[in-house]
């Protein structure tokens, strides 16, 4: 596996660690036998996908369909997320399906691998892209950064697939490397070119 699409590792850590908390209260907001929950459209469940098998594709290593990472993030929609996180995610989909017809007269989903990956890129390239913080937003913190990007509902779509991958069984022991802690002293250890990250030091 590799990333296709680059990711901040600040950013990337902070979101880790709230998908921590994320994932084990998912479901404590919802009532039995209530009928009011939010869910993704069948389109943009197809299309998150897509996206997703883009920017964490299958290599020598499962990607993020395999680690049911749309599934998990389909799922944080309807359970966890705010109406504010629901409508950033439900506009950033929006906004790829758009941008793709306009720009290549295709749906995301009639664009072939490699269709999908450069148009991705560019439109991640607008997307995320720096923008002066707007006037009175809040200048945040190391552990809760203050994004201000271009495409915030895009930022927080990325954070959240790989979020999801490297907290996943598969991110976890098959594209990063498992080592138990505590375990045996090693005071130095070669680093080969083949070497993956340690699951345990964190992913990025």
């Amino acid at each position: 596996m590799h990333l296709s699409l680059q990711i901040d590792r600040r950013v990337a850590l902070h979101g880790i660690m709230a998908l921590l908390g994320a994932t084990a209260v998912a479901g404590c907001g919802y009532l039995p036998g209530s009928d009011a929950r939010t869910t993704l459209t069948e389109g943009q469940l197809k299309l998150l996908d897509l996206v997703a098998d883009t920017i964490i594709p299958a290599t020598d290593t499962p990607g993020a369909v395999e680690a049911g990472v749309p599934k998990r993030l389909a799922a944080m929609y309807t359970d966890w997320a705010s109406d504010e996180t629901r409508e950033a995610l439900s506009g950033a989909l929006d906004r790829i399906e758009q941008a793709a017809r306009a720009s290549t007269g295709k749906d995301f989903a009639a664009l072939s691998p490699d269709e999908r990956l450069a148009f991705l890129r560019d439109h991640e390239a607008a997307a995320l892209k720096p923008v002066p913080p707007r006037t009175g937003a809040p200048k945040g913190t190391f552990i809760a950064p203050v994004v201000s990007v271009a495409d915030v509902g895009y930022h927080t779509l990325k954070q959240l697939i790989v979020g999801l991958y490297f907290s996943s069984e598969i991110g976890l022991t098959q594209e990063l490397v498992y080592e138990h802690v505590p375990g045996p002293w090693q005071p130095s250890i070669a680093v080969t070119p083949g070497m993956r990250p340690f699951a345990t030091l964190g992913p990025f």
